[in-house]
């Protein structure tokens, strides 16, 4: 029986008496990581396996050096990649040995929108997995998630009333929303107050419906109202009613957003009739509604050819709904080219596949036509481009060679500001959450910066840190006798992801992006290389068998005595 000394802060130390400790099968860990996040000791870590990367004809990834393979041992892993902390390995694990149901609990429990993210997220657990780098191709991890989450049905338990404080959450886009839960599921009184006459923000007036499912964005909102998060739609605030739920509430989030399209103003006539911001087409296009830029002054696309200027994803959201409705013929413009093109590989290579045409490093010089009637678009090489670490571009072109397109509508996808009204809001219980605090804009990131403010505006209330396990931990290598032989592992390719076949989907707004079948998806799960897995540091561990008691896997971690 051994004892271990446990010191407090502003408290004597004592001494526990241990019976045992936990121990970890590591054959069958599956890297949920719910027994490390429980630990109330810190006794857990994640630990992660060499990966042999020796033999050239083991994989069809380069050789690497020992030294590089020790390197990247700790280097990276899906784990830590996602900015919710959700583990992939963990979640497919669970599903490769029947547990669907507990699989994706571990994705609700962390993520407040799960359908949304199951369509659209960019998924940058893909990006690091180990597979996809040692060996051959990523794991197809979002379109597991899609599986579960169209199979597996899930409800949120009630919220908790822990606390008499109340918080007010400007807007109900990604990131109010998940302000709101998370403030929600510590035990507030929240409410969400949004401008439109629907929550959902961004996800439902910028992105398209053949890429995020509206029914998918309605199910996972009424899912957080249910649980009680209460929303007030219908609500544009101004400089008093921001000031009064100052005095009101005691915090305020402010995730407005940035729901304004960036314009072209340094090129002449840049508003011209059938030029729109990305913002403004979108939300002509989702609502179903004339492309009108003043009153009477009705655009119709159908049969036009156009440009949209941009690089991003929204470049290509425009440029692929535009086809949708009508245009003959649409050409993405913008200042980078090749890998250096914001938007992601997938995006370019769908967008091409619908016959967008792209033309890369070319800057707009001018646009041509009559009164305000757009004809043309003159445009110049770009010469040099930089970006630098804030993200701010410069870059210089050819003027004496423009190129000239015939034009007869353009869209302008370069970015997007706040409101002003919101930046003037400051004290010590006010804080931002979302496009509006800036850093990484995508749905998952929005979703992250939200649960960073509800934590942030906890800790100001309550005058407390919350213990956060879930994100952010660091990894240790694995012994040695725990490496891993790709030779050894499942050869079966990644599936292709399904897809609607490309005529049809350009005849309608229908979901792009299918759904695997229940025989594609158990094939993937094979496929994981279980990089991963919990490591306990029995120094440390008291021996209280939480960890045992709350493993979803269930027979993965023993009581051995001391």
């Amino acid at each position: 029986m051994g004892t271990i000394k446990i010191n407090q802060e502003g408290a004597p130390e004592y001494s526990l008496e241990r019976g045992s400790v936990a121990a970890i099968n590591t054959s069958k860990c599956v890297n949920c990581g719910v027994c490390r996040e429980s630990c109330p000791v810190d006794a857990i870590s994640e630990a992660q396996r060499w990966i042999c990367r020796v033999c050239p004809e083991c994989t069809d990834q380069p050789v690497m050096r020992l030294a590089d393979i020790d390197a990247f041992v700790t280097k990276q892993s899906c784990t830590t990649a996602c900015p919710l902390g959700i583990s992939p390995q963990g979640y497919i694990g669970l599903a490769r040995n029947g547990k669907e149901e507990d699989a994706y609990r571990i994705i609700w429990e962390k993520n407040p929108l799960p359908s949304v993210c199951a369509h659209i997220c960019h998924h940058p657990c893909e990006q690091v997995c180990k597979r996809g780098v040692l060996v051959d191709d990523p794991m197809a991890i979002r379109g597991i998630k899609r599986y579960l989450d169209e199979n597996i049905p899930y409800s949120r338990p009630k919220y908790p009333h822990l606390h008499d404080e109340r918080v007010a959450v400007i807007g109900a886009g990604p990131a109010g929303l998940s302000a709101g839960h998370f403030l929600s599921t510590l035990g507030y009184d929240v409410t969400i107050f949004e401008a439109n006459v629907e929550p959902g923000g961004m996800l439902v007036r910028a992105i398209p419906e053949f890429r995020l499912d509206r029914a998918a964005v309605k199910r996972d909102i009424e899912k957080l109202q249910e649980a009680g998060l209460k929303i007030q739609c219908n609500s544009p605030l101004g400089k008093k009613q921001i000031k009064e739920l100052q005095e009101e509430y005691d915090a305020v989030i402010v995730a407005a957003g940035t729901p304004h399209g960036k314009e072209i103003t340094w090129v002449p006539k840049w508003n011209y009739d059938a030029v729109y911001t990305a913002i403004q087409f979108m939300d002509f296009a989702n609502n179903d509604q004339n492309t009108v830029r003043m009153p009477h002054q009705n655009f119709e696309i159908i049969g036009k050819e156009g440009v949209v200027i941009g690089g991003g994803s929204v470049a290509m959201d425009t440029a692929r709904t535009a086809l949708r409705l009508g245009a003959k013929k649409v050409t993405v413009v913008c200042l980078e080219e090749g890998e250096y093109v914001p938007a992601h590989k997938w995006e370019k290579d769908e967008a091409a596949e619908e016959g967008i045409e792209f033309m890369e490093g070319y800057s707009p010089k001018a646009y041509t036509g009559r009164v305000n009637t757009l004809e043309g678009i003159d445009l110049v090489k770009v010469t040099h481009f930089e970006k630098d670490e804030n993200g701010k571009i410069s870059f210089t072109v050819d003027e004496e060679n423009p190129v000239h397109l015939p034009i007869q509508f353009l869209i302008v996808a370069i970015g997007q500001y706040a409101d002003p009204l919101y930046p003037e809001a400051d004290g010590e219980t006010v804080f931002y959450a979302g496009d509006i605090a800036g850093g990484a804009c995508s749905v998952i990131d929005a979703l992250a910066s939200g649960r960073k403010a509800a934590f942030d505006a906890d800790a100001t209330i309550q005058g407390r840190v919350l213990r956060n396990a879930e994100i952010g931990h660091t990894l240790v290598a694995a012994p040695i006798e725990e490496k891993i032989y790709p030779c050894n592992r499942r050869k079966t390719l990644r599936h292709e992801r399904p897809m609607e076949d490309v005529a049809t989907r350009l005849k309608n707004f229908d979901d792009v992006e299918k759904t695997y079948t229940a025989k594609q998806v158990y094939q993937e799960e094979l496929r994981c290389l279980g990089c991963g897995y919990s490591l306990i540091d029995q120094t440390k561990c008291i021996g209280c068998g939480l960890c045992q008691k709350l493993c979803p896997q269930g027979d993965v971690i023993s009581m051995v005595k001391r």
